[in-house]
């Protein structure tokens, strides 16, 4: 973890200090260091460097350290300075491809992904990355192609299995981008069964888990979320993303002070800007201000921290500005920004946010039917559609998407639900004085 962060976090006392610090030294740092004596042993051993780079890449996943991902560059341009255009170069071509997803610069991740296909090793692990990068650019069409190939004639059973895996929890994603909620649910359940099968790594099979139960809160069905968040955190004990989503369903059934210390432990492990502001937001309905700006401040100082950090997080600070009308011409101009990479429903979607917030209601209609374009079911994207509508004066479809967002989960967001159901008492109670007059016109 960035010492920045580490520092600020421990000032505020979201961290246990020493015990933080000695949970860090886990496997991962060890193979790091296994893997540095290897290459310095062996300093032509490409396919060392094409390891020691993908254990980075995992350790920056575990940390979101930006650091990781430079020493995980170096490690991999080093394997492909050494070996790049032989078959057995496929690896590091393809963690390549991976690093390029972390930074968000998707025509890189496809380009990488495309090479090392072409190098034809016969694994098809780098069409996971081609379609992960098309999705993102808003080619969901091109994803899906992509994920067919996610298949092998050869190997193991359980090597069979596992691109089944890949395939299964990247199209349930797909499934439920283009509205097929349920069909989404059951694949997912399907990659979680698969992973446990196959005995895979408990970070995968939490993982598993935890993409359930975010689909299945989306879905409102909210004990079967809490369920999956929970068996994910019995899988791989404090695993932050697990502890997020149980948040999110503690903070649904009302229970904030369990939501603040589930938080906290998950920005604890790894902070990221959302659940540094669903915690201040959980502060401000508590009434304690001043713990709320400084979770507001944390927000800030993630999403700025680095050069990476500002790539990866132009659309979390745009969607927290806009929710918190807080520099809402950089909301915009972030939302802008993003869009120039990524051009898929949720870029669209913070886009139509940040214009609506600004003041720009009929560009943010355009906005928003490119995120509903796919029919994805997403109370948020209906919340901010029937928001839009309702300041443009169409009360049939602010009624219409704000009624969808409440059925597809009542709590989705407690205080935007709250909003969506005042919103649409307002409507209702115009519509009832304006069609007063004609009744008694009609008599």
């Amino acid at each position: 973890m960035n010492r920045k962060i580490l520092s600020f976090l421990l000032l505020m006392g979201c961290l246990a200090g020493p015990a933080y610090l000695r949970a860090q030294q886990n496997a991962t740092g060890d193979l790091i260091k296994s893997l540095q004596a290897r290459v310095k042993r062996y300093p032509e051993d490409h396919a060392a460097y094409a390891a020691l780079g993908a254990a980075y890449l995992q350790k920056g996943r575990e940390t979101a350290d930006a650091a990781d991902y430079e020493w995980a560059k170096g490690a991999l341009e080093k394997s492909l300075d050494l070996v790049s255009n032989d078959p057995s170069a496929a690896f590091a071509t393809t963690q390549m491809a991976v690093l390029c997803m972390v930074e968000h610069r998707f025509e890189d991740a496809l380009a990488w992904s495309q090479k090392a296909l072409a190098l034809g090793s016969g694994d098809p692990s780098p069409w996971a990355i081609a379609g992960d990068a098309l999705a993102d650019m808003g080619d969901y069409k091109g994803a899906a192609e992509a994920y067919s190939h996610l298949q092998s004639t050869h190997g193991s059973e359980d090597e069979k299995l596992a691109y089944s895996y890949q395939r299964d929890s990247r199209m349930s994603f797909l499934r439920f981008v283009a509205g097929d909620t349920q069909g989404a649910i059951e694949l997912m359940r399907s990659a979680v069964r698969t992973a446990i099968e196959t005995h895979m790594p408990a970070e995968n099979i939490a993982w598993s888990r935890y993409q359930l139960g975010e689909e299945l809160l989306l879905a409102g069905e909210i004990s079967a979320a809490e369920n999956a968040y929970l068996t994910s955190l019995d899988d791989c004990p404090g695993y932050y993303r697990a502890l997020a989503g149980l948040a999110k369903v503690r903070t649904s059934q009302g229970r904030l002070l369990d939501a603040l210390k589930l938080y906290h432990q998950a920005i604890a492990k790894v902070p990221y800007p959302e659940y540094a502001a669903a915690l201040g937001d959980i502060y401000r309905q508590l009434g304690q201000l001043d713990n709320a700006k400084k979770q507001y401040q944390l927000v800030e100082l993630i999403g700025y921290l680095s050069q990476v950090n500002r790539q990866i997080h132009n659309r979390d600070l745009a969607l927290f500005y806009a929710d918190h009308d807080l520099k809402l011409r950089e909301a915009l101009a972030l939302a802008r920004n993003e869009l120039e990479v990524r051009r898929d429903i949720y870029t669209w979607d913070v886009l139509a946010w940040s214009l609506l917030k600004n003041d720009k209601p009929q560009e943010a209609s355009e906005a928003i039917s490119h995120a509903l374009e796919q029919g994805t079911k997403d109370p948020q994207l209906f919340f901010h559609a029937g928001m839009i509508y309702e300041k443009l004066g169409d009360p049939r479809k602010a009624q219409e998407f704000l009624r969808r967002a409440l059925k597809s989960n009542p709590k989705f967001q407690v205080a935007y639900a709250e909003t969506a159901r005042q919103t649409l008492d307002r409507i209702n109670q115009r519509q009832s004085q304006i069609s007063a007059p004609e009744v008694a016109n009609a008599h």
